[in-house]
């Protein structure tokens, strides 16, 4: 299959490291060279990447490493998106003259990012789409170690997804889960956006230690040193406004540990802390800055989601709203509330709107 990956960081190197080693035809689209462009030169030179960790070792081959979409994504079959998802609306805009009907288009992660990309080919007179997909989060967990090397640590053995509208979930399961994994399908984008761990995890994990995160003389790993009893207690209680919106959105209201043990464990019987602290011994250590992805993605993007639905449903989100209160007070070079997702910023109409189209 034609795969092209667009994002050159350690999510999409993991991926389009793994389905060339198992002999799929796979390009990278970088779309900016603000970051990791290192990384970007030296697979552009070898048209090869180095897949080191527990899905195998070795170089495979790259069809195509570019930062034009054009040369890339026209002729794939699936697009797999690898963007935080602060610039979803950026990459929206650089690859819908491009997209078209039969390709899948797969966001992760995706926060209803998909939205954007439907806007964006609305906006250039497109009367068909792609299938748009969003997972809730990436299915490796991965680190580039050098330029042109990714490690991967970890796996997620099942992949909840969404399509737009939900109705055509069964064209990717029946046409692309040999290539994406064990996919499982959920009633609308806005619940696999909800689920996404890394709103009550990331954020919680960072926000209530940033003491520790700024300590350069202690190695924080927020997995395994991020949650103490009292910021479980935070951790829960974000997870029930999550789970209280859910309900009022007609989702199914999962709480964190069923759902993290739903995409991380074989054996289903393995479940809460002592699932979560397996998973913990073996995640990376880090970060070592509050300016990371995990507050600025996922405050803005997440909690500034959860924070909009609870303001359309009538959920209040205490908890949710302090978290984005404090990470901007962290943060003041950082607009936190100015780049949150909200539903205004991803659709023009209602919410009852929204839901019709999502669930049709």
């Amino acid at each position: 299959m034609k795969i092209t990956v667009v994002g050159s960081g350690h999510g999409g190197c993991a991926m389009a490291a793994v389905l060339s080693m198992r002999g799929h035809d796979v390009s990278i689209v970088k779309l900016s060279n603000a970051i990791h462009e290192e990384n970007y030169e030296v697979l552009r030179a070898r048209r090869a990447i180095r897949l080191l960790g527990i899905e195998g070792q070795g170089d495979f081959r790259l069809r195509t490493v570019t930062h034009e979409p054009g040369e890339a994504i026209p002729d794939a079959e699936m697009v797999l998106v690898y963007y935080v998802a602060n610039y979803h609306g950026v990459v929206a805009r650089r690859c819908a003259p491009h997209l078209h009907e039969g390709q899948a288009v797969v966001l992760n992660p995706g926060y209803c990012g998909s939205l954007l990309f439907l806007r964006e080919m609305k906006a250039i007179g497109r009367n068909s789409f792609p299938l748009f997909a969003e997972f809730e989060t990436l299915p490796y967990s991965s680190r580039i170690i050098e330029p042109g090397t990714v490690d991967i640590v970890s796996r997620n053995v099942c992949h909840p997804f969404a399509t737009l509208p939900a109705s055509r979930a069964h064209e990717l399961t029946e046409h692309f889960e040999s290539v994406l994994g064990k996919c499982v399908p959920r009633k609308h984008l806005l619940e696999v956006a909800l689920h996404n761990p890394n709103i009550v995890i990331h954020t919680a994990g960072v926000v209530m230690n940033a003491s520790l995160v700024e300590n350069e003389k202690h190695n924080f790993a927020m997995y395994r040193d991020g949650f103490s009893p009292s910021v479980w207690n935070v951790v829960h209680q974000l997870d029930a406004e999550k789970m209280q919106i859910l309900e009022k959105l007609g989702a199914d209201p999962v709480p964190y540990f069923d759902e993290f043990r739903l995409r991380t464990f074989d054996d289903l019987s393995i479940g809460g802390l002592v699932g979560f602290r397996h998973y913990a011994s073996e995640a990376p250590a880090g970060p070592f800055t509050v300016k990371h992805r995990y507050v600025t993605e996922d405050v803005p993007i997440g909690l500034g989601l959860l924070h909009s639905l609870g303001l359309e449903t009538g959920v209040p989100t205490p908890i949710c709203t302090s978290l984005i209160n404090i990470a901007a007070a962290m943060l003041p070079d950082v607009d936190i509330w100015g780049q949150a997702r909200t539903l205004r910023s991803l659709w023009d109409g209602t919410l009852e709107e929204l839901l019709v189209m999502l669930t049709a």
